[in-house]
């Protein structure tokens, strides 16, 4: 029954060699890699007039907000052409860890690495609960539904993964181009509407923004409100390496098909994101007090209409794109957790391909973490907001520093541009980094610089646990030839019936010292099973242990241990009789008796346990 609710949801395996079969192109690759950067454009330029809002420059937000979001559009060139260097350099994937370990060594690989984990659960998190919040700005939900809805969708978007890259990234591709469409429609219409001065006011608005900002002298509190609207507005960079971890996922050549999809994406983000800023400026947007309807909306609603077609069309869609950008992250989430794992930094269950050629363990590992995250977090987006852009940036800068080396190193090709592309990009990474962390240290950023150290400890534990059973697992230098040993055997016994006889005969062929041993829970049932015991017992010694306080394991293990000091051997086999119901749930009507004493034994060292089964009928 497990295994056809399974088909029914991840479907049916694929084999392995069509590995390469479910490899992305271009436009399905731009859909499943670009959908978190492009939808950042939703929130980007509300987390900027909202840092903006309530300071003293409130009333010209919408104005300033432009230059910010230039500045930030100018960060993005910078970042999207230093990570196609990075895709170039290392087409085999991994992005910022792979570019962090080869040049510039352990520790900051194990920072890149933990920054990118934290920052593919918090896209999901905040990805979702953007999603959900332009649903609660059209009324249809309430905001006390928010977080089952960001839960449930979580778990649609974690199921669809689980039937694998390609499938996932067709059934995404059209809300993804749909999204672009409406953006592109809302930018064209809001530009027509200024130019022609359909809209009333927008015009007397520019003009009072504009006279307003031209009474304020640019002073050391304006420049730490823009550094501010800054920090806050680089949420519209989140994503953007996430082409950069799963190179491999592209069609040959994989490394051109991905740098590509990285243009692709960067131009579009730079447009929408301009353009959204700008409308925002022109019908002087402000965000809602109530915190109830997203600026998004408000210019939807400005421009086309409340209520009009293209007005609910970008609601739905904006809602569909926000949610769909979680899948860059359960895209990339698993394909840096392989990699991560084949350094030995993470479960080697990390690196199992499922049925269906996707990393499964990745992407339900991912899931259950966001859920957490929107639960404790109460699926509100500007409270994670501040969480996320710190170890996006920190992994931007380790990239391009690395770069630097690799270009000082290799020297190969126009060289020299790309280390002045990278150069560029390390520098200013780095001081945005700096300025996130000064900025949003208070509003939550210190959980991030909490949780790498935590993380990376965690890496050097897993690591040091395989490195030790390495070493107690590898062969002598010289040949060995087992030896046949002596070993008692010792068959546990609580009463005698039919699932019993083929552990006493199974005994019996394995060695010529067996003994049968009972723990008295019930001195009447140890009396008949003494009465039944010469007719059937196989000629084997039975051992009664009393057990005054009714615990099995205690008597039992005193026993074990007095057995293995008995005999000069270093070996004692103990048999667990067990009967197997022929229906799952029929277990919830016996003890478990035998999986406990199982699990007690698994740590005790020179003891074999084996259990014979005995399958009942139905």
């Amino acid at each position: 029954m497990l295994n056809k609710f399974k088909r029914f949801i991840v479907g049916n395996p694929l084999a392995s060699h069509r590995e390469h079969s479910e490899r992305l192109s271009i436009p399905i690759g731009l859909a499943v890699f670009a959908a978190d950067a492009l939808s950042s454009t939703a929130y980007a330029t509300e987390e900027i007039l909202l840092a903006l809002t309530g300071t003293a420059f409130s009333a010209f937000a919408p104005l300033l907000a432009i230059p910010v979001a230039f500045s930030i559009v100018l960060l993005m060139a910078i970042v999207v052409l230093s990570y196609r260097q990075v895709i170039i350099a290392h087409p085999t994937g991994g992005g910022s860890y792979e570019v962090a370990k080869e040049k510039l060594g352990v520790i900051p690989s194990q920072i890149a690495g933990s920054a990118l984990l934290i920052d593919y659960v918090l896209t999901v998190a905040v990805s979702v609960s953007a999603g959900v919040a332009a649903i609660t700005s059209t009324g249809l939900i309430g905001p006390d539904m928010s977080v089952p809805v960001a839960i449930i969708l979580v778990m649609l978007i974690m199921f669809m993964n689980l039937r694998g890259v390609k499938e996932a990234g067709k059934a995404f591709a059209i809300p993804a181009y749909i999204f672009i469409a409406a953006m592109v429609t809302l930018l064209i219409q809001g530009g027509y509407k200024i130019v022609t001065g359909d809209v009333a006011g927008a015009a007397h608005s520019m003009a009072h923004q504009s006279q307003s900002a031209m009474n304020v002298e640019l002073n050391l509190g304006m420049i730490l409100v823009l550094l501010n609207a800054f920090s806050h507005g680089c949420a519209a960079l989140t994503g953007v390496e996430a082409v950069s971890n799963g190179v491999q996922a592209f069609k040959e050549p994989s490394e051109y098909n991905a740098s590509k999809t990285m243009i692709w994406m960067g131009v579009i983000l730079a447009v929408l994101f301009l353009g959204i800023t700008y409308l925002a400026y022109a019908f002087n947007i402000m965000p809602d007090a109530s915190g109830h309807e997203t600026v998004i909306s408000r210019v939807a609603a400005a421009v086309t209409g409340k209520g009009s077609p293209l007005y609910w069309l970008i609601q739905g869609i904006t809602m569909i794109i926000l949610v769909l950008a979680a899948n860059t992250s359960f895209s990339g989430f698993p394909r840096l957790g392989s990699i991560l794992a084949q350094d030995g930094y993470l479960p080697r269950q990390m690196m199992n391909l499922g049925d269906r050629l996707v990393y499964s363990n990745g992407i339900i590992i991912l899931g259950v973490l966001s859920v957490i995250l929107i639960v404790l977090f109460k699926a509100e987006t500007h409270a994670m907001i501040p969480l996320y852009a710190v170890g996006v940036f920190l992994s931007f800068t380790l990239a391009q520093g690395g770069m630097v080396l690799h270009h000082l190193d290799e020297k190969k090709g126009n060289w020299r541009n790309s280390l002045m592309i990278n150069g560029v990009g390390a520098v200013t990474t780095g001081l945005v980094t700096l300025l996130l962390i000064f900025e949003k240290f208070t509003e939550g950023a210190w959980m991030v610089l909490l949780a790498m150290p935590i993380i990376i400890w965690i890496f050097r534990q897993i690591q040091e646990h395989y490195r030790s059973i390495n070493e107690q697992l590898t062969l002598p230098h010289t040949g060995y030839c087992p030896l046949a040993i002596e070993h008692t055997v010792l068959v546990l016994v609580s009463s005698l019936n039919r699932g019993t006889i083929p552990a006493l005969e199974y005994a019996k062929t394995i060695s010529d010292r067996v003994e049968a041993v009972h723990v008295e829970l019930n001195p009447a049932a140890t009396e008949r099973l003494q009465k039944a015991w010469s007719e059937w017992g196989c000629g084997i010694q039975l051992t009664i242990l009393k057990s005054p306080y009714r615990s099995i394991s205690e008597p039992l293990l005193e026993y074990i241990d007095e057995v293995e000091d008995r005999y000069e051997h270093d070996l004692v086999t103990i048999i667990v009789p067990e009967f197997v119901t022929k229906k799952g749930w029929h277990n919830l009507l016996h003890n478990q008796t035998s999986l406990m004493l199982k699990t007690l034994l698994r740590y005790r060292t020179g003891k074999v346990v084996t259990t014979v089964r005995y399958h009942l009928d139905d």
